[in-house]
C-alpha cells in the first residue's frame, strides 16, 4: 500500500499542465486531532511548547485551530505542523522522541483532561497561498473527498480552478493535500479554502455552490468521488507562519 501511494504521488507531482504548475506545492502536514475540556489550558499549554527551544529548532510552522464544526466525532482543537520537505518532517520525528518539551506537552495535557482524538499526514499537492494570507485568513472550510481515481479527480480540479479564477470567483487561498496516513474518514483528498471571518467564508461560498463551474465540476467528478465529510475550523495562532510561503 506505502508503494502504491508513493507511485500515485509521484503522478500526481508530474503534471504538465502550465496552469497546474503554478499551484503546484510540496511539503508535509501532520496534523493532531484533541478533545480538550479546558480549551484556555489547551491554549497555554501548546503556546508553552511552540516558545521552546526544542519547536524553534525545528524551523517549521504550526498552528493551533478550535475545530468549530464537524459533525462527526468529539474533537474541539487541531494542532497542525507544516514541513517543508521530507527532511524536515523526519527530523521532527527524532526529536519528539527525546524531547523534554514534548514530553511536557503531552504530560501537562494528559493533566487539563485533553485527550488525542486522531492523527494524520498529509501531503501537498496544489496551493494558492500568500505571505500575507497566511496571517489573515482565520476560517477554514474544509471538503474530505474520497476518489477512487486520484489522477484525474485532480486534472478535473485544475480544469474548475482556472475556470472560477477567470471568473473572478476563487478565494484568495485554497489548496489540496493526498492523504498519506491516518485519513480520519477514509478521504483521498483534504481540501480547504481560506477566510477572513465567518461572515466572508458564508458569503463567498454560497458564491462558488452557485456557479456553473462548480456544477460541472460536479458533474464531472460525481461518478467516481464522494465528499465524506465538511468541516469549519478557526485559527487560534500560528508561529513563525511566515515561513509557510519561504
Amino acid at each position: 500500500m506505502k508503494l502504491f501511494k508513493i507511485t500515485l504521488l509521484s503522478i500526481l507531482f508530474a503534471s504538465t499542465s502550465i496552469f497546474a504548475q503554478q499551484f503546484a506545492a510540496t511539503g508535509f502536514h501532520a496534523g493532531f486531532g484533541v478533545n480538550s475540556i479546558n480549551p484556555l489550558a489547551t491554549f497555554q499549554n501548546v503556546s508553552k511548547y511552540m516558545a521552546s527551544e526544542d519547536f524553534k529548532k525545528l524551523g517549521i510552522t504550526a498552528a493551533l485551530y478550535a475545530n468549530s464544526v464537524n459533525g462527526s466525532d468529539d474533537t474541539t482543537h487541531l494542532i497542525e505542523f507544516y514541513y517543508p520537505d521530507a527532511a524536515s518532517y523526519q527530523k521532527a520525528v527524532d526529536m519528539a522522541a527525546t524531547s523534554s518539551a514534548v514530553a511536557d506537552l503531552l504530560t501537562t495535557a494528559a493533566q487539563n483532561g485533553t485527550k488525542n482524538t486522531s492523527e494524520s499526514v498529509y501531503v501537498n499537492v496544489r496551493e494558492k497561498l500568500t505571505a500575507e494570507n497566511v496571517e489573515k485568513n482565520k476560517v477554514f472550510y474544509v471538503w474530505r473527498v474520497e476518489t477512487s481515481d486520484l489522477p484525474r479527480y485532480l486534472r478535473e480540479w485544475d480544469k474548475m480552478i482556472e475556470e472560477i479564477e477567470e471568473e473572478g470567483i476563487a478565494g484568495d487561498s485554497y489548496g489540496m493535500k493526498v492523504a498519506f496516513a491516518g485519513a480520519l474518514h477514509g478521504e483521498s483528498l483534504f481540501v480547504w479554502a481560506g477566510y477572513e471571518t465567518q461572515q466572508a467564508m458564508i458569503e463567498e461560498l454560497a458564491v462558488f455552490n452557485a456557479s456553473e463551474s462548480f456544477a460541472r465540476f460536479n458533474a464531472r467528478t460525481q461518478g467516481f468521488s464522494t465528499i465524506v465529510a465538511n468541516e469549519i475550523s478557526s485559527q487560534l495562532a500560528i508561529w513563525n507562519g511566515a515561513l509557510y510561503t519561504e
